[in-house]
């Protein structure tokens, strides 16, 4: 297939390309009954009160929602939209990368193979961590290249800027540093011996410096909260684990891409001799390497090692080209197409289909039935403005915030053992509302330990939504008088 050679045509094919893209995310978002995720309406209630830090991310995301908003306001679309725009823009990053290392060829196709990869599709439609940090750890190839070629300051505190706003959207991003540190040292270790790459770093390190401070303020929440999920996973691991990410990894490249990576890794000492091969491998095995040990300590999930695929992917394509197999590539970017439009339409097709247990079907299930939640529990909250809104875990709060977000009710975690386990129960303090009535969100009637601490309990609703013709979300609402404290 022929394509346009030139920079600006290229471009202007990907700018078409990715409007169409993201309008297909967006209706397809649109048509999916879908809210927002338990992450992303915690992500927006951060980003109601921007701070240097929150408790299992730095505050990146929270920052990116919060712009998001103010441009395009506090629907679902809205807080998803800065993040959704983020994959495209990994996708021209790819294209600055390949074109250094490979042709406009590889270049073109590598943008594209980006944008429709099944990774990219679903994180596309969702507003997290992930996409912040791929588009900085692609950007940052894309620097390291320019400053290694070009020698320049400019690029140098570029290449800083990018990875310390990388590692303020997660900190995942000193995986990348450290690659880059480690391919100076075998390949470069002469351009060690200037100030320019440790500018570079000493500007990472500025940049991350206020979150450093808050979490030593705040008794390091969020890196005890990574160090928790990176080595003290209490879940099974060992081999099954491990392959099941492998397996996560193949789908999410798409069958026919996922098979050219995994041979590519197969014979990787072959392409490891290859120059651009053996760079892009360095960006990306070792984050692999970080998750798989986390697959095998305990569990990982895929989207754990999302900034990988950005240049491998790259590096399938070029496999790909330099051996004629453009069918082959076209073949995958297809079954990637098919694959993604049925995960998109998915509860369109079940309900076509007259499946059952449509839940258990359903990849949005997760994100659905929110919203009609909300708008029952509405009016208790209206007839209760002074109640503080309580619920003992953060999936209720936060939909319930986000839900309710024009009432700004006051909202408290309860947690009477005092134990930060979210960020709800390290910011809020029920202890400071005593005497205060509180509306409490429960899957079950309170015990003792709710009841023995107000003078009262009355209980106001039951709240239901189904979810399919067998499944429903539900919550009991309860009136609590006058806490007592805890």
């Amino acid at each position: 297939m022929s394509l346009s050679t030139r920079p600006l045509g290229q471009i202007g094919t990907l700018l078409v390309l990715s409007v169409v893209v993201l309008a297909w995310r967006s209706l397809a978002f649109s048509l999916s009954s879908a809210t927002l995720y338990v992450d992303e309406a915690q992500y927006w209630f951060w980003a109601q009160h921007l701070e240097w830090g929150y408790f299992s991310k730095p505050p990146g995301i929270a920052a990116l929602i919060r712009l998001s908003t103010s441009l395009f306001g506090d629907g679902p679309l809205g807080v998803k939209a800065l993040t959704m725009l983020c994959y495209p823009l990994a996708a021209l990053a790819c294209w600055l990368i390949a074109r250094r290392l490979y042709d406009h060829g590889v270049a073109l196709w590598s943008a594209i193979a980006v944008l429709t990869l099944p990774i990219f599709s679903w994180l596309g439609l969702f507003a997290s961590t992930d996409a912040p940090l791929t588009l900085f750890w692609l950007l940052g190839l894309w620097l390291y290249l320019r400053a290694l070629d070009r020698g320049h300051w400019i690029d140098w505190l570029m290449l800083g800027a990018v990875c310390g706003l990388g590692l303020l959207s997660k900190y995942t991003m000193a995986v990348f540093i450290g690659a880059l540190f480690v391919h100076l040292l075998c390949f470069h270790r002469s351009r060690l011996a200037g100030a320019k790459p440790w500018a570079a770093a000493g500007l990472s390190l500025a940049l991350l410096a206020p979150n450093l401070l808050w979490n030593i303020a705040n008794d390091f929440p969020t890196l005890r909260h990574t160090a928790d999920i990176t080595v003290n996973r209490h879940s099974a691991g060992g081999l099954k684990s491990l392959a099941e990410f492998w397996a996560a990894q193949w789908i999410a490249f798409g069958p026919v891409l996922g098979s050219v990576a995994a041979l590519i890794l197969f014979r990787v000492r072959e392409n490891w001799r290859d120059t651009p091969a053996r760079l892009l491998l360095w960006i990306s095995l070792p984050l692999w390497a970080v998750v798989s040990a986390q697959a095998f300590q305990g569990s990982a999930n895929a989207n754990w090692a999302a900034p990988a695929f950005g240049p491998m992917t790259i590096l399938v394509v070029a496999w790909l080209r330099q051996r004629d197999k453009q069918k082959l590539l076209l073949a995958g970017l297809a079954s990637n197409l098919l694959l993604i439009g049925t995960l998109y339409h998915a509860p369109s097709l079940l309900a076509a289909a007259n499946a059952t247990s449509q839940a258990k079907l359903n990849p949005f299930i997760r994100a659905t039935g929110w919203d009609d939640l909300g708008l029952q529990l509405r009016p208790h909250v209206q007839a209760h403005p002074d109640a503080v809104l309580i619920a003992n875990n953060r999936t209720l709060l936060a939909h319930m915030a986000y839900e309710l977000h024009d009432l700004r009710p006051a909202i408290a975690s309860w947690n009477p053992e005092g134990v930060a386990g979210d960020h709800f129960k390290l910011t809020t303090n029920l202890g400071a509302h005593r005497g205060a009535d509180a509306l409490l969100l429960a899957e079950e009637a309170p015990g003792p330990e709710f009841t023995q601490r107000f003078k009262r309990v009355e209980k106001l609703a039951s709240l239901k939504t189904p979810l399919d013709a067998a499944t429903s979300r539900h919550i009991e609402v309860y009136l609590l008088h006058e806490f007592q404290g805890y």
